[in-house]
């Protein structure tokens, strides 16, 4: 296990693979864009909003791009393997409506936004756009 960032050989291995699809050039950098992409393909769920926070954090990384070290920070940063599954990421029951949507019309046998609508129809939501997971579940059984 690496002391600096907490990765295991194997998983060094795993980021440096992948990592290598995405440098494009052979200069050892990804471009920042790909980062998300890249978090997601290694099995990480990070937010669009999230992916905005790490890349703007590099600042002028971004003519540069990103290089593996960089990368490997960012991919063993703390919570940063949370599935999208976990308790956590409902943050207290509640998912946003945007990601619902997101997971809805992306993932799986994905649906279309009309098909979303109608889904999400009469389904309560809070001042942030938050919907009570409980009461989502509740509302899709009893239809």
């Amino acid at each position: 296990m690496s002391q600096e960032t907490g990765a295991s050989a194997e998983q060094l291995s795993e980021f440096k693979e992948a990592f290598g699809l995405f440098d494009r050039t052979g200069h050892g950098k990804i471009p920042l864009s790909s980062l998300g992409t890249l978090l997601r393909a290694l099995g990480q769920n990070p937010s669009e909003q999230e992916v905005q926070e790490l890349t703007g954090e590099l600042g002028s990384a971004e003519d540069d791009g990103l290089d593996f070290n960089q990368f490997v920070k960012i991919v063993m940063r703390p919570g940063g393997f949370n599935s999208a599954n976990s308790e956590s990421s409902f943050n207290d029951g509640f998912i946003s409506a945007g990601e619902l949507r997101y997971v809805l019309t992306s993932l799986g046998e994905a649906l279309t936004d009309a098909e979303v609508d109608e889904l999400l129809k009469g389904v309560p939501m809070d001042k942030h756009g938050n919907i009570n997971y409980e009461e989502l579940v509740r509302t899709l059984i009893s239809a």
